[in-house]
């Protein structure tokens, strides 16, 4: 009666659905793991605490802005530099997601000072419409993270 031959087919099915999932989730991932640079990294990571709030606001992404400035000196290649970072934060699920990305390479790249610092950028990016709840515990989980690096 063909029993079998549904079991087989229900199988494939899931399998089929299973490998589809897997390879748009490496979709989606694939420009945060793209990024090397870890001043591009951060940018991400300030666009997406602005973010986990709500829409981010004028004065996030201009203070992000300054920190590009500033800090990283994208002076020059500002527009193009932010443009990336927000295409980058557009494919994050989450915060958390990308750092668990972002993680190695901020441990292989930056000083323990430059991780305070980036802790600090993120903070103060977080506190200009807040922090809400989901900003704190953002901030505490990057905290916890590279105090175990």
């Amino acid at each position: 009666m063909g029993g079998l031959e549904h079991i087989q087919q229900a199988r494939a099915q899931r399998r089929d659905a299973e490998r589809k999932r897997k390879a748009l989730e490496s979709q989606r991932s694939a420009p945060m793991q793209a990024v090397d640079d870890p001043r591009d990294a951060a940018l991400v990571l300030m666009l997406l605490i602005a973010r986990n709030s709500d829409a981010p606001s004028r004065e996030q992404y201009a203070a992000i802005e300054d920190h590009a400035r500033r800090v990283f000196g994208f002076e020059h290649d500002l527009a193009e530099r932010m443009t990336h970072a927000r295409f980058v934060a557009s494919r994050a699920e989450s915060f958390e997601q990308a750092f668990g990305l972002f993680g190695n390479l901020f441990r292989a790249r930056l000083t323990e000072a430059e991780r305070r610092e980036l802790v600090d950028m993120v903070e103060a990016i977080a506190t200009l419409d807040g922090p809400s709840e989901p900003q704190r515990d953002a901030i505490d989980t990057l905290r916890r993270r590279f105090a175990t690096a």
